[in-house]
């Protein structure tokens, strides 16, 4: 016995007048979720094997540089490939270490100074600004006192930054 429904579909009916189960056709709605779900863990699975190859080679995927290299790479996902197209390109150097490949030269020097380096300087810089200590040095009244004459406390006052106008 069958039926139809208002979305012409077929429905086929068991002795009781009850709607029979298509077994059929869940099955296949089971299947199509099923090859979704493993297109798409297959996707990721290759993102996390592209990822690993680039870190192996020597390129960061975080780097905004380095990321214009890693989008427009199609080569063989090898390390040794990849890594030998990012020097050619010029998005690392030969035999540096990542670390080392953030060198930046001063243009009054001839010494190239990483990026590190450079950050450690200019924390270091700001940290004494921060703790506000006086620019005179520790023994300067140490000097005043030993000196004799008032020509004298003024010489050292004013190589020290201080005029004093004392009149009297």
């Amino acid at each position: 016995m069958t039926t139809e429904t208002d979305e012409s579909e077929v429905v086929e009916l068991d002795e009781n007048g009850e709607p029979k189960r298509n077994f059929r056709r869940v099955l296949e709605e089971r299947a199509q979720t099923a090859e979704a779900r493993v297109a798409e863990l297959e996707a990721s699975l290759q993102g996390l094997q592209k990822a690993e190859a680039f870190r192996s080679a020597g390129i960061n995927p975080a780097d905004t540089r380095q990321a214009y290299f890693v989008k427009g790479y199609d080569g063989e996902m090898e390390a040794d490939a990849i890594r030998t197209a990012a020097i050619e390109a010029g998005f690392i150097s030969d035999g540096a270490t990542q670390a080392e490949s953030n060198v930046v030269p001063f243009p009054e020097q001839g010494e190239a100074v990483t990026l590190r380096e450079e950050l450690a300087a200019q924390q270091r810089i700001a940290e004494a600004g921060v703790q506000g200590q006086p620019v005179t040095p520790p023994d300067l009244n140490d000097q005043i006192r030993s000196t004799k004459t008032e020509a004298e406390l003024k010489a050292l006052l004013r190589s020290q930054g201080v005029e004093i106008d004392v009149q009297g």
